[in-house]
């Protein structure tokens, strides 16, 4: 039987403490060598694009693939979730909501790992839509987070960001009037979409010299969100996959400025699969998402396990096997 959920049924069994730890096995199952996987798969369609990210990870018996049909103004989301062991498909999930809390699930495995407890009592937010949302309660759920300030382009919308978070997180939330004055914080979040040629959200200038930046838009080649000052001014680039230079327009954008550094970067699997603990020097250390099938199928197995212990989602007969 195959359990479908949709994305109310998805928010329903997500939570964010679960996702962060079984992103971060993941994450070491692979540094170990145990996942098969190939970089992110794009078709470019009129006004849009098809993408497929694939992997297999047999230690966790999950195997299968995230479909993102990108379609202005609109994008939709299916994770399908098949077992290694059996080979049937065990689960088709909604990825619009889930693929927001991986990403912040992540970023939350990322600050535990690059920053101190001490690290991320402010935190400045430059974004206030969904994803900014749920990298907020990635850093909250591994730190003692405090004061947020959030700037949007909007003021209605970073307003309500703010109550939001006083809502949820239980800090004090305010709005401020520049993005400067937001990443002038100890811990910064970037989560925001300016488009195909808009300007940058993010200057690296606005940061102060020993802050930690989490930075998740321009997840393709012409999308942007930093400049490429952020990254000279680094002292370490953590990225979530060895795959994201090509995939992300401020990687690019910084590596035509010739302000790219090799030697300043890191992989996040390198990060958490090894014992010894990151030493964080004085400088600026930035963490670049563009999003993983590593993510996906664990955020997804995690969800689907605790929908099943809930009772939650609806099983039907799918996929007939066949004899060969």
């Amino acid at each position: 039987m195959t359990l479908i959920l949709s994305d109310a049924e998805v928010r329903e069994a997500c939570d964010m403490t679960v996702l962060i730890e079984v992103i971060e096995q993941g994450l070491r199952i692979e540094a170990a060598g145990g996942v098969q996987i190939v970089p992110r798969i794009n078709f470019g369609i009129d006004r849009g694009f098809f993408r497929l990210m694939p992997a297999v990870i047999e230690e966790l018996d999950v195997m299968g693939f995230k479909a993102f049909d990108a379609k202005q103004p609109h994008a939709r989301y299916l994770i399908a979730l098949f077992r290694c062991s059996t080979g049937e498909l065990d689960c088709l999930l909604d990825g619009a909501y889930l693929t927001a809390a991986r990403t912040g699930a992540t970023t939350g495995v990322a600050t535990r790992a690059m920053t101190l407890e001490e690290d991320c009592r402010e935190v400045g937010v430059i974004g206030s839509g969904l994803e900014a949302l749920t990298n907020l309660e990635g850093v909250a759920a591994v730190r003692p987070v405090e004061r947020i300030k959030v700037f949007s382009p909007h003021p209605e919308k970073r307003e309500k960001f703010a109550e939001r978070a006083r809502e949820r997180l239980g800090v004090i939330a305010t709005s401020v009037d520049s993005p400067s004055e937001a990443a002038d914080a100890a811990c910064v979040i970037a989560a925001t979409n300016t488009g195909v040629g808009g300007p940058v959200a993010l200057e690296g200038a606005w940061l102060p010299a020993d802050s930690h930046l989490n930075t998740i838009g321009a997840t393709g080649p012409k999308l942007r969100e930093a400049d490429p000052a952020t990254f000279e001014r680094a002292e370490t680039i953590v990225l979530d996959t060895e795959y994201a230079p090509p995939e992300c327009g401020d990687i690019l954008a910084a590596q035509r400025a010739g302000l790219w550094e090799e030697q300043k970067v890191r992989t996040l699997t390198d990060l958490v699969g090894t014992d010894e603990r990151f030493k964080r020097g004085d400088g600026l250390t930035v963490f670049k998402s563009v999003g993983t099938a590593v993510q996906d199928l664990t955020a997804a197995l995690a969800v689907s396990r605790v929908a099943k212990e809930r009772g939650i989602g609806t099983k039907t007969e799918l996929l007939t096997p066949r004899t060969f």
